[in-house]
């Protein structure tokens, strides 16, 4: 459920899920927001419920509960979460993969699309066996893959710089 969180991931997974599996994840998703309503609706009852005896919400442990989470985090900038660490990855023209669709040539991002596109009867082939008509377009579509690439990664180097700078760890410099 994290990795649907991601708006990327969630982006990179309805573009491989066909329409039968996308209305199956939104109709769980669905049910999980009816569920955590329901469960909001509950714990109001219930704090209603123990304010009407006559109990207070220490009595009952919620306050001790939240102060115990709020002990446990430290204090300083530290706890800021730790970005990942980018690390710029060259893309080599030979170990690329490509497909075929509605008769343009595309360059396949990320090999999970590899399974989708193959479950749809796209094939998905290597550099090599690009047919000699597409050939102009393999030089462009790595071209541009390149500096999306250096895009992302510039974009992660701010992110992280920020962080570093913060909590005393190695500032990278942009590509």
């Amino acid at each position: 459920m994290s990795i649907l969180l991601d708006k990327r991931e969630l982006k990179k997974a309805a573009k491989e899920l066909t329409l039968v599996k996308l209305t199956e994840v939104i109709e769980t998703l669905n049910s999980m927001i009816a569920e955590r309503q329901n469960e909001a609706e509950v714990i109001n009852q219930l704090e209603q419920l123990a304010k009407s005896q006559g109990f207070t919400l220490e009595q009952l442990g919620y306050k001790l509960n939240k102060d115990a989470a709020t002990a446990l985090q430290p204090d300083s900038v530290k706890s800021d979460k730790r970005p990942t660490k980018p690390k710029f990855k060259s893309i080599k023209k030979d170990s690329q993969y490509f497909y075929v669709e509605n008769g343009e040539l595309h360059l396949l991002r990320t090999h999970t699309m590899k399974k989708g596109l193959q479950d749809r009867g796209v094939d998905v082939m290597p550099v090599s066996k690009v047919d000699k008509k597409y050939a102009k377009k393999i030089d462009t579509l790595i071209a541009d893959a390149t500096a999306q690439a250096l895009e992302n990664y510039n974009s992660k180097v701010d992110a992280w710089n920020d962080w570093a700078a913060a909590n005393g760890e190695e500032i990278l410099s942009k590509k």
